[in-house]
This record gives structure tokens, C-alpha cells and sequence, in this order.
């Protein structure tokens, strides 16, 4: 399935960007568009940012993944998978841990 990149916005200068996988653009658009109706972007640092919250949400479909696109997905970008930090080998959303074999693959649950 392709790969497109979308992007997350509070205001000009205050986004995230991350890739989506879909069947089209339009499929990708919808996903987000979803998501963000969904409240699910509540917590997403939206970087540069120096407004005090968000005034203008949005989010948009850029075009297809490239080989400089971001490595983010959807679903890492949301809370919906599991995102590693790399200094605690913890989820950075859940607490869980990194080598935690003992249970089996389930989706994150801040």
C-alpha cells in the first residue's frame, strides 16, 4: 500500500508532519481527517509552537512518502503504536517496556 505524507497543523508555523499508509490521497486525507475529529491529535507536539493552543486545526495530505519523508507514522503520531524512547527503553505513551516479551503485541493505550 502506498505511503503519503500528511501533516498535522495548529497554525502556519505550528505542525507535525508523519506518513500514513493508504490506498490513495484521498484515503490518507480521510484517515486524518478522522483522527482529528476523533480528538486524537490532542496531545501531538505541534513544533515550532509558540502560541499558547490552537486557533486554526487542520491537516492536510502533502503528496507521496519520499526517501527524505518522515519516519512517523499515523498511528506512532496518535498514541495508537507503541514509540520507544531510547534513554528509558520505555513507551513514551504508555510506560511499557521496549523488551517486554511476556505480552503479546497489543495497541498502545495511554
Amino acid at each position: 500500500m502506498p505511503k503519503f505524507v500528511g501533516s498535522y497543523a495548529h497554525d502556519i508555523a505550528c505542525f507535525a508532519d508523519f506518513v500514513v499508509e493508504a490506498k490513495s490521497e484521498r484515503a490518507a486525507l480521510r484517515k486524518i481527517r478522522r483522527a482529528l475529529r476523533d480528538g486524537k491529535f490532542a496531545n501531538v507536539d505541534a513544533t515550532p509552537c509558540w502560541e499558547n493552543g490552537a486557533s486554526n486545526e487542520r491537516v492536510f495530505v502533502q503528496g507521496l512518502a519520499e526517501e527524505h519523508s518522515p519516519e512517523t507514522t499515523l498511528a506512532e503520531l496518535i498514541g495508537e503504536a507503541h514509540r520507544f524512547s531510547p534513554q528509558t527503553n520505555r513507551c513514551i505513551h504508555c510506560g511499557r517496556l521496549a523488551d517486554d516479551d511476556a505480552v503479546e503485541p497489543q495497541p498502545c493505550h495511554p
